[in-house]
């Protein structure tokens, strides 16, 4: 929006810092073009949110996967443990090539 902020970074993570500030401020525009009635404190706050809300869905999102894998893990252990319980699928006729 214009502004600039002096941050203090560590030099590996400025260029993440810059594309972090371009994305809030790309959102903060877009705000502002579709809303210019509201004031650049509420654009803020809404961008704040928007993008709290977008951290939580992954979150979640790598919560599920991460239940999903440990679930996997757990039957895959299961079956190392007694492998007698493992049915063998029939053979199946190769296919001929095509």
């Amino acid at each position: 929006m214009g502004r600039s902020y002096p941050l203090r970074v560590r030099p590996e993570d400025e260029a993440l810092m810059y594309q972090l500030a371009a994305t809030v401020d790309e959102k903060m525009r877009a705000f502002r073009e579709a809303h210019p009635e509201q004031s650049e404190l509420t654009a803020a706050v809404i961008v704040a949110l928007s993008l709290a809300e977008a951290l939580y869905e992954a979150r979640e999102a790598l919560r599920e996967l991460d239940e999903t894998f440990c679930e996997a893990v757990q039957e895959l252990l299961a079956l190392l443990e007694h492998p007698e319980s493992v049915v063998a699928l029939p053979e199946q006729p190769a296919r001929d090539a095509i």
